[in-house]
């Protein structure tokens, strides 16, 4: 089964960085992974990380957080020898296994985030054209044999509305699009890794990425290179 989630925001292609040039080329061989939220909420790395990924807060010892104080009917909850806490909405028992793409729209002002995401995320990247998005998605679908949902994350600067879909408003700069294949617990740290026969047929074989802004101006950059150059 696949679902696609509710969105207005127009798509010209969804783009997904590589750290490492053998990840990029193993990926345009099918090699597709998905990771769950609790891989991001440990990981540090700067824009990968996520404290808050799919909760409404995650405290773990480990990393070097201070444990909250928990309260029950008004009285302290003895939590000493817990080591980390999740908190998450009600309404969202589980997880999903995810992948992250960014969404490049008309003027949706990627291009000013450009650097940024070169910098956190890699210089080697993979361009889905818009018409090709629901046909990964059934490649996707037929490789793990789960559902699978697609669609934009949204943004909010109120820590309430934490979930799968919607994440601080601080990470809006990531124009983040996302593919959700099952479901799993919320503590599931195991990848899922997918063979996706032909993906490089429907992925566009682009070494340069141009964005024109609403005024005009023209930022591209190159395969495999971090430097970003606007006219």
């Amino acid at each position: 089964m696949i679902q696609k989630l509710g969105s207005e925001q127009k798509v010209v292609a969804l783009i997904k960085f590589f750290s490492e040039e053998k990840h990029y080329l193993a990926f345009k061989d099918g090699c597709a992974l998905f990771r769950t939220p609790h891989f991001y909420r440990t990981c540090e790395d700067i824009g990968r990380g996520d404290r808050s990924e799919s909760c409404l807060g995650y405290w773990d010892k480990r990393l070097g957080d201070e444990i909250p104080t928990l309260v029950n009917n008004g009285c302290p909850v003895d939590i000493r020898n817990i080591e980390n806490v999740l908190i998450y909405p009600a309404h969202e028992q589980q997880d999903a296994w995810l992948q992250s793409w960014c969404l490049i729209g008309p003027h949706n002002y990627f291009e000013q985030s450009l650097e940024r995401m070169l910098n956190e995320f890699g210089a080697y990247f993979a361009i889905l054209p818009a018409k090709n998005i629901s046909t990964y998605a059934k490649l996707v679908s037929q490789a793990s044999g789960m559902q699978v949902r697609y669609g934009l994350v949204q943004y909010s600067e109120d820590p309430l509305h934490r979930s799968l879909t919607v994440k601080d408003s601080k990470l809006n700069y990531q124009k983040e699009f996302r593919f959700f294949v099952g479901k799993c617990s919320k503590d599931e740290i195991q990848d899922k890794p997918l063979n996706l026969e032909g993906l490089n047929e429907i992925l566009l074989n682009a070494s340069t990425l141009q964005l024109k802004s609403s005024s005009g101006e023209i930022t591209s950059c190159s395969l495999g290179h971090r430097t970003v150059v606007t006219i």
